[in-house]
């Protein structure tokens, strides 16, 4: 029995280092893709690069279900982006409460037969309306819920007239240069780059997600569960995906904010239902075509945060929302297993691929190793305090590390923050470990252990209490649709 204590400890000291290591070296590449990131910005003018008509024209597509609470905002903040030429498909899946009615008062809809490809929606039998105070938004009625947001999504594709097509999240507020940001790397090299994904802010406070928002928002919640999840968001985007971008693995472009060439996405068939979310598995499946297919082509991630969205404001909601989180990174990193370690797929199938396997898919493998060593040296008389307390203040320093760099890449590009918010942050760091990461590290097991149940639910948590709503008097908060945001490595 001590022999397996003395294995279980090496095995899980081995995989700390390893993460630890990998972790610091994205980091590193991260710092010189931000700091090259701001410098392009401020070498450019991207107003002086839109002004001009002759853009690539874009449509948003954002599905909704059930979002009465926060529809009429986050359709504002769509039609107000700073984008010469775009158009608002927004498809209403079957919601049971006022969403419809509340978008046919608040932007005088009406009832138009409009064109429908029906390339990945046959069956479906929709009612279209246009706007009568804005022609640029169509609303897409669909009087049953499809069951996941890869239908609704699809469903908009079939109405969309533009070449790239941009997926949002109905319950996420956008800043009005969101498109403008996203596009300037296409506008560069439009042949290559075939999607974009940028940083996405979080908030527990509905507030900030006031009509008339412009999804910049503060730039952090500082309350404490919310301040928890802004680390962890600025981790994922700016200490990881940067890094992704720089290298060519790219692993998952944010449901929340996903771009893509139009074309491409037709090529690989759409958004696949067959998965708890679609943001992670369609970043596969363009990397495995394009690669099999031996095209050249880059998935770019950006610094700029683009937008907010609502975060879980309780313990239970967040085990709710990445437990899901962790189910689709198993079914995907299951269903794609063939490109792990493969040379056929570059640096996604000989880098992205095995460490996302290491860090994400296995993560609940050790964590869980971890605390059954523990009890074990327990059982044993084996357990020191003090050896115990050491190891972990040496990980909550390594943790700490991490979180601060990820504080100050985004303060190095945006300088928003106010310094008692900067004091508060990085004091949050090394306590994370213990106050944050537990919570984590359940969801993951939840999550491990719906796979393989195969559940596919969608994991909703309901909406944080809010006051008035944009566009008509106080609402029940609604069921929502967790951010389909970003898969958090790390």
């Amino acid at each position: 029995m001590t022999q397996t204590l003395h294995w279980l400890v090496v095995f899980c000291l081995s995989y700390l280092a390893v993460v630890f290591v990998c972790d610091v070296a994205l980091l590193a590449v991260s710092a010189l893709e931000n700091g090259r990131r701001v410098r392009q910005r401020r070498a450019e003018s991207l107003d002086a690069l839109f002004v001009s008509g002759e853009v690539l024209p874009v449509s948003v597509i954002v599905p909704v279900y059930n979002e009465e609470a926060v529809v009429v905002p986050v359709v504002r903040s769509l039609l107000g982006l700073d984008y010469p030429q775009h158009e608002v498909i927004l498809v209403n899946d079957g919601s049971t409460d006022g969403t419809l009615a509340l978008l046919e008062r608040e932007f005088a809809l009406e009832r138009r037969a409009m064109f429908s490809q029906q390339a990945f929606s046959r069956g479906d039998d929709p009612v279209t309306y246009r706007s009568r105070t804005d022609p640029r938004l169509v609303v897409v009625d669909s009087p049953v819920n499809g069951g996941s947001k890869a239908h609704a999504l699809n469903l908009a594709l079939d109405f969309c007239r533009y070449p790239y097509v941009c997926g949002v999240d109905g319950d996420t507020i956008y800043d009005r240069r969101a498109l403008i940001k996203a596009m300037a790397p296409v506008h560069r090299d439009p042949a290559r780059v075939v999607g974009v994904t940028s940083r996405i802010g979080v908030s527990t406070h509905p507030e900030n997600h006031a009509d008339g928002a412009d999804g910049s928002g503060p730039a952090a919640d500082m309350s404490f569960l919310g301040a928890f999840q802004h680390l962890e968001y600025l981790r994922s985007f700016l200490n990881d995906r940067l890094a992704w971008s720089r290298l060519g693995f790219m692993l998952c472009t944010s449901g929340a904010f996903m771009l893509y060439r139009r074309d491409v996405i037709d090529e690989v068939g759409g958004f696949s239902p067959a998965f708890s979310c679609e943001d992670i598995e369609i970043t596969f499946r363009i990397h495995e075509h394009l690669l099999r297919t031996r095209r050249k082509y880059r998935i770019v991630a950006l610094p700029d945060k683009v937008a907010t969205t609502e975060g879980p404001a309780s313990a239970q909601a967040l085990v709710r929302q990445r437990a899901r989180w962790q189910r689709v990174t198993l079914e995907v990193i299951w269903h794609y297993r063939r490109m792990i370690g493969n040379p056929r797929y570059k640096a996604v199938g000989l880098i992205g691929a095995p460490f996302f396997l290491l860090s994400e898919a296995l993560a609940p493998v050790f964590e869980l190793a971890g605390t059954v060593s523990v009890a074990l040296a327990v059982a044993l008389g084996l357990f020191e305090w003090q050896t115990f307390l050491l190891f972990l203040g040496v990980v909550a320093f390594a943790n700490a590390v991490l979180a601060s760099a990820g504080i100050w890449l985004e303060d190095a590009a945006s300088r928003e923050y106010r310094l008692r918010d900067l004091a508060r942050l990085a004091l949050l760091g090394p306590i994370e470990l213990l106050a944050y990461r537990p919570i984590l590290a359940w969801a993951r097991l939840k999550g491990t252990v719906g796979f393989l149940r195969r559940e596919r639910s969608w994991g909703k948590f309901e909406r944080n209490p809010r006051g008035p709503a944009g566009g008509g008097g106080a609402r029940p908060a609604a069921p929502a649709l967790g951010p389909a945001g970003p898969r958090l490595v790390g």
